[in-house]
């Protein structure tokens, strides 16, 4: 038996444009639809993704905290710049064909609850 993925991103401007896009990635068949709570050390954490044989690793979300204030980087590899990431909004991440053997998160001090969702 297989899940399927669909990922919409939605986007609503208010004010002097009035203005939204919807924007579906349609079915990502195969998903792992897999779900951790992690904490993160202070510095850098290296994550490794699901390989579940069968199934296609189609992205990450990454959900912060409530109330998280802990600045957050994400990297390829520990030496990387990286790209800031909201310490309390919610990241969505699809991967290429290739999903990343691993990746890194960067946190300013050490912090729990962490909710990561791939799909």
């Amino acid at each position: 038996m297989s899940t399927t993925a669909v990922v919409t991103n939605y986007v609503a401007f208010t004010g002097d444009l009035n203005q939204e896009y919807i924007l579906p990635t349609g079915e990502l068949a195969d998903s792992p639809a897999m779900t951790s709570v992690i904490a993160l050390a202070s510095g850098a954490n290296t994550i490794t993704p699901p390989d579940v044989d069968g199934f296609t690793l189609h992205g990450l979300v990454i959900v912060p905290p409530d109330g998280n204030a802990v600045g957050l980087t994400l990297k390829g590899v520990s030496g990387d710049t990286g790209i800031a990431l909201s310490g309390s909004r919610v990241t969505v991440i699809q991967f290429g064909a290739t999903p990343p053997a691993t990746l890194v998160l960067t946190a300013g001090s050490a912090v729990d609850g962490f909710r990561l969702i791939w799909f």
